[in-house]
């Protein structure tokens, strides 16, 4: 009987031991997921409006690199408009793939640093599926590739507290 209650004791222990860092990392997960949630919502019931507001907006006519620019930017409002359904699966499958590999992580499995790396591409996969090449275009998408690619380094470097 003593051995048992040893045996429990400790698994107690080990989940109670969360590092820092892990912790840190899995919270800013959390409200990063809980973000995507909630904007890939907003963003299915409001893409066809903005589209719709930047096609009829009365612009100048400006020419060369700021012209292409904003004629990229209504084709790719259109783009998401015409598959905001499936943007929303894909958006939603992947925030949620994260957060479970996040909760996952701060029981300490590693098998949701996995599911957390498969959350992570299956965002940028899909768009590039559904948008082509319009989807890596911008600022934003460049900064949306740098943040995921940080927080796998960050996470990568905490595996060796997650057992199996």
């Amino acid at each position: 009987m003593t051995n048992e209650n040893d045996l429990l004791a400790n698994e107690g222990q080990e989940q109670k031991s969360l590092p820092s860092m892990l912790n840190v990392l899995t919270i800013l997960t959390i409200i990063g997921s809980a973000f995507q949630i909630i904007s890939s919502i907003y963003s299915y019931f409001t893409v066809c409006k903005s589209a719709e507001v930047l096609e009829t907006q009365e612009m100048p006519e400006v020419g060369g690199m700021l012209g292409d620019m904003i004629d990229s930017a209504v084709m790719l409002l259109n783009k998401q408009c015409e598959n905001r359904l499936v943007i929303l699966v894909a958006t939603l499958a992947s925030a949620l793939l994260c957060l479970l590999g996040a909760l996952m992580m701060r029981k300490l499995k590693k098998q949701g640093f996995m599911v957390y790396i498969i959350g992570e591409l299956v965002g940028p996969a899909a768009m590039t599926a559904i948008l082509g090449s319009m989807a890596f275009g911008g600022m934003m998408s460049i900064l949306g590739m740098i943040v995921p690619m940080v927080m796998i380094i960050l996470y990568a470097t905490q595996r060796k507290s997650l057992h199996a």
